[in-house]
């Protein structure tokens, strides 16, 4: 679970565990290296994960772009490593099945088989040309491998050259042609197949309907693995230069300018040595802004500062103290960016005490959502020095980012007295603690840390959510059965009312479960589920699912 939190948002994760235990993931099944599933929502969505080598990405057919895996992603992944033996089992079964069949198939039945699908499936023939293409030495030009990747798109588009949601081009072969050049020790001409697949994803993003989170994750690959792939050729200095041209005019061109950060990235990765730097500061100069616009014309603003951010890391990775210095002084009160920069240069050039003096400045000139990593810097000093400050440090820090290494650290350094009479009561009173903050469930978890069960009790009633009941059960329900029982009770009914399906059976069946499990309620319990039984008599699928409700004796 740890590890799944981080790939995502605090909410995505909630979502993503509450439509796990809901049973909205089915049809989850691995083959190979690729794992797919369903997941119910306001419409089924299509989960795809990919293990690579080392790497694991995702991808979902829903909207979702708002940082990290969406919830049916994390659903998903929930599912895989609660129910991994089963599904390794059942792919290990599969995978045998399929062995054993081509064991016991001739050559001449193989190639004829393999002959009729090639016929009748136009993107299958397209994948075997590229694929066994690789067996030449000699390889494509840009244009060959693109016309290549393209006919991918003209053969799942409509008329118009459109491409219908949830629409998937699997670009797997593409990337098993370009490690087949790597393995032949021919990276240069897997540069040449990643570029030819950024540059058609790119080219086609427009004609995408609402798939571009599955398009733009293969984009940020085919990026990532192109500049790979120059590295691993060794280039000198004189022979890099023109994918440091190629990178940089593709980030100027910024065209989708949702791509850009990639190719930033990009030139990090391939400009390792110091002529590399000083070309690309050269590259950059001409386009440098001579101010930062104001902020209320945002598009001008973020190109600008992305600009200046960029000549900041090259005259700090050159050493070039001076121009630094002079660059930062004059922005570092208007980004917190700029900030965070002039406060680590000061910091490597052993000017501590100038650091914690910007970086306090920070703190006055920025919203207390943007000052997290500036407060991390200062922590390392405040430790040491200043026991009073490092305090207010950990309360903002955990208020605002709710690390809980940050609220033992805090509990530690605190008396009892003072973290009973003071310390905690600043904390409850600044954490949020409304119905429908998904934050929320922090002050839950506080309480329960302190062992304030009746404070967490009424927390968790005020969510009036049976997820929310269901996450505290075993914390709770046993301290206050009655309220427990009753909570769920009047949940339990407009839930069930609120739409139909066997999934949707399936949890009702699990909450009453939980109830089931909490003494001294036998008789309610009882009447609860013959009224649920007679209310929905004409529902064979519900009536079904509750057999597995025995009546509590």
């Amino acid at each position: 679970m740890k590890d799944i939190k981080k790939l995502c948002t605090e909410t995505s994760f909630v979502r993503g565990l509450e439509y796990f235990q809901m049973g909205n993931v089915t049809d989850l099944e691995q083959f190979g290296n690729k794992i797919t599933a369903t997941v119910e929502g306001t419409r089924d969505y299509t989960v795809t994960i990919r293990t690579d080598k080392k790497t694991i990405t995702a991808t979902c057919t829903c909207p979702y772009d708002w940082g990290g895996y969406c919830k049916h992603i994390v659903a998903t992944l929930i599912a895989l490593s609660e129910n991994y033996p089963e599904i390794k089992k059942d792919k290990e079964k599969k995978e045998k099945k399929i062995k054993k069949i081509l064991n016991n198939l001739s050559f001449n039945e193989l190639k004829d088989f393999l002959i009729s699908e090639l016929e009748n499936n136009p993107p299958l023939r397209n994948h075997f040309t590229i694929y066994f293409s690789g067996k030449s030495s000699k390889g494509k030009s840009l244009n060959g491998y693109k016309k290549e990747i393209n006919l991918s798109y003209r053969e799942i588009s409509d008329l118009d050259g459109f491409i219908e949601y949830e629409t998937e081009i699997d670009f797997s072969y593409i990337r098993d042609l370009a490690d087949r050049y790597i393995k032949a020790e021919n990276p240069l001409e897997a540069a040449t197949i990643y570029q030819a697949l950024s540059e058609v994803i790119a080219e086609n993003m427009e004609k995408v309907d609402d798939s571009d989170g599955y398009y733009r994750d293969e984009f940020c690959l085919a990026i990532e693995y192109f500049a790979n792939c120059i590295n691993e050729a060794e280039l000198s200095h004189i022979e890099k230069k023109k994918y440091i041209d190629y990178f940089f005019g593709k980030y100027i061109e910024n065209d989708p300018d949702y791509f850009r950060e990639n190719y930033d990235g990009a030139l990090s990765e391939i400009c390792l040595s110091k002529d590399d730097l000083e070309y690309w500061k050269k590259l950059l100069k001409p386009h440098l802004p001579k101010n930062l616009p104001d902020s209320e014309q945002w598009s001008e603003y973020y190109q600008a500062k992305e600009l200046l951010l960029t000549q900041l890391y090259l005259l700090d990775s050159l050493n070039h103290e001076k121009e630094f210095y002079e660059l930062v002084k004059k922005y570092y009160r208007q980004e917190e960016e700029f900030c965070l920069s002039y406060i680590k240069r000061l910091e490597k050039d052993n000017r501590c005490k100038e650091a914690i003096k910007i970086a306090e400045e920070g703190l006055n000139l920025f919203p207390e959502h943007m000052l997290i990593k500036i407060r991390r810097f200062l922590n390392r000093f405040y430790k040491k020095h200043s026991p009073e400050k490092y305090k207010q440090n950990l309360i903002n820090l955990f208020i605002q980012n709710r690390d809980w290494n940050d609220y033992e650290r805090l509990k530690e350094i605190c008396s009892k007295e003072e973290w009973k009479e003071k310390i905690l009561s600043i904390i409850i009173n600044n954490l949020p603690k409304d119905r429908d903050s998904f934050n929320s469930d922090t002050i839950i978890d506080l309480y329960l840390k302190e062992e304030m069960f009746k404070e967490a009790l009424e927390q968790v009633l005020t969510k009036k959510s049976l997820f929310t009941l269901d996450t505290y059960y075993k914390d709770l329900s046993a301290k206050f059965p009655k309220r427990y029982f009753k909570a769920y009770r009047e949940l339990l009914i407009p839930f069930a009312d609120s739409k139909m399906g066997r999934s949707h059976y399936r949890n009702i069946v699990n909450y009453l479960s939980r109830m089931k499990r909490i003494k001294g309620f036998e008789d309610d319990f009882n009447q609860l589920v013959n009224l649920l039984k007679t209310k929905y008599a004409k529902r064979p699928a519900f009536l079904d699912e509750m057999k597995y409700i025995k009546p509590n004796i």
